[in-house]
């Protein structure tokens, strides 16, 4: 097929196609669409552009009108990023000599620091007394999962149960259970004996419910646990626990700090995590290495404070005499001066 014997919005809409095919997840499918719907607004509005004939210059007229619309930076990014996977499938494909975003450099985005619940905070979210209600097995079974196994959302929801062994993505017996990731990549992470206590307890309370019969592993009264459901449970508990805005992503991010901080070495952080690139445990350790650089400085203060420590503070104790000033505010007289004014100001930055 010659490039010039397709238009750039048929080809873009086939190779999006091709991708579903492939069986990516329907927040990938729908990221693809909107990078490739908001190039063609910009850069073929009354689709008449062929796709041989999509050139550098339209991808920099896009990214450029993407910030003329004010896009958040990390959203740019992202749409940047899908739109080079299409048109690099699409020339892969030949339809297109060249990806035109190809050797342009993805556009600056800040990361902010992701923050997450620490180990004593886990502790309390962990507190089997918490979940002495109906769906407590089932909660707390379920954010053992996150915390303990580091499940994306997704992950978590799609997992599968059946006394079928073949059938089921949980191995009790072998403390293991099945994981479909993303791209639809299977791994196998480990169950600690925490999790597997509670999937039992679990278990058999779900063996007892009326829609028992289905094949997912998290079930509610009306059947398969969704996305919001799981965000709603984790929210509930996190305040429960004294959490506040608690979100599954944020579990995910405290297992990440919890293997990286004991040692486990990043290669295996990243096959248990299902991330395919370094750059992604990266973003995810980001917060946890600052934590720990922080940890390991303050646990070797004595030797690594700048000479002169221990007489700085006698010094100026010893040589510096309380001034009182005329009109100096002091506690229960009314009045204070400009020096007081501009300490408490000093105080708020």
């Amino acid at each position: 097929m010659s490039p010039v014997e397709v238009k750039l919005a048929s080809a873009l809409a086939a190779e999006i196609g091709r991708r579903l095919v492939e069986g990516l997840s329907a927040h990938t499918i729908r990221a693809m669409h909107d990078s490739a719907a908001s190039l063609l607004r910009v850069v073929d509005p009354r689709n008449v552009l062929d796709a041989g004939a999509l050139a550098q210059e339209h991808v920099v007229q896009w990214v450029e009108e993407m910030r003329a619309q004010h896009l958040a930076p990390s959203t740019l990014l992202v749409r940047f990023r899908y739109l080079n996977i299409l048109l690099g499938g699409l020339a892969q494909a030949g339809v297109i000599p060249t990806n035109p975003a190809g050797g342009l450099r993805a556009p600056r985005a800040s990361v902010p620091l992701v923050k997450f619940p620490d180990d004593e905070a886990i502790e309390h979210l962990l507190n089997p007394l918490r979940y002495h209600d109906m769906n407590g097995p089932r909660d707390l079974a379920l954010i053992w999962f996150l915390t303990a196994a580091g499940l994306r959302r997704s992950e978590l929801i799609g997992m599968r149960w059946s006394e079928d062994p073949e059938r089921s993505d949980l191995d009790l017996a072998a403390s293991r259970a099945r994981v479909l990731g993303k791209g639809r990549k299977e791994r196998v992470v480990p169950l600690m004996p925490g999790m597997v206590s509670t999937l039992e307890v679990y278990l058999e309370m779900r063996s007892r419910l009326r829609r028992s019969h289905l094949p997912h592993l998290w079930l509610g009264q009306r059947g398969a646990l969704s996305a919001s459901s799981v965000n709603a449970i984790v929210k509930l508990r996190g305040e429960s626990a004294g959490i506040p805005h608690l979100h599954p992503h944020a579990l995910r991010h405290a297992w990440t700090n919890r293997m990286l901080g004991s040692g486990v070495s990043e290669g295996d952080v990243m096959m248990l995590g299902g991330w395919s690139s370094r750059a992604m445990l990266s973003r995810y350790g980001a917060y946890a290495a600052s934590e720990r650089a922080l940890a390991a400085v303050n646990a070797r203060i004595p030797e690594l404070e700048p000479w002169g420590r221990t007489n700085s503070a006698h010094h100026f104790r010893s040589s510096t005499p309380p001034r009182r000033e005329r009109g100096r505010y002091h506690p229960g007289s009314g009045r204070e001066t400009s020096a007081d004014v501009s300490e408490r100001e000093l105080d708020k930055d």
